[in-house]
């Protein structure tokens, strides 16, 4: 294994330059094909801009909730509410936030990463996004057309395996990267 795998009491992570040298290709690839396609470019850009800005607010609102962590939350709450010894009452948290939580998946991995350099738990935050599958106003829907039965089956099936996917995670002693 090597030093920063993610496994808990492992280190801190090392941040790499992968970042910027992946920035510094897609820069250099647009302004070559700039030369030969401008038009494309020019398009690209603009739905760029375009996603950029539909995703702007998102991102502010995810920036106003981990202010408000930071500012409200400490971490011994944090470790009392989804934390070690927080014990069912974590577990059930975590799981009901999941399923009432809205939007892209990926605007709640910096809240996620915040709450677990609080105290949050590996397999807590596992419970929270295995159980955003369940989506309630999606939930008649589906009813609709696979019926009652098969849809109550399958939600308790994601609960119970976000909970096994949790346990797992904290069994083999993945941690969140700090």
């Amino acid at each position: 294994m090597k030093k920063n795998d993610g496994i808990q009491g492992k280190g801190k992570q090392e941040k790499g330059r992968g970042g910027y040298y992946f920035l510094g290709f897609v820069l250099v690839a647009y302004i070559v094909i700039f030369f030969f396609k401008p038009d494309e470019i020019q398009q690209s850009l603009m739905k760029s801009g375009l996603l950029g800005a539909r995703l702007l607010p998102a991102f502010c609102v995810v920036i106003l909730f981990m202010g408000i962590v930071n500012y409200l939350v400490t971490p011994k709450a944090v470790s009392k509410f989804v934390g070690q010894g927080s014990g069912l009452k974590g577990w059930l948290l975590a799981l009901a936030t999941g399923i009432l939580s809205h939007g892209p998946v990926y605007i709640w991995f910096p809240f996620l990463k915040e709450l677990s350099n609080q105290g949050m738990t590996s397999g807590r935050a596992a419970v929270f996004l295995y159980s955003r599958a369940i989506k309630i106003p999606l939930l008649p829907v589906m009813v609709y057309y696979f019926g009652l039965v098969f849809t109550i089956v399958l939600q308790c099936w994601l609960i119970v395996a976000s909970l096994i996917q949790g346990k797992l995670i904290e069994k083999l002693g993945i941690s969140i990267p700090l």
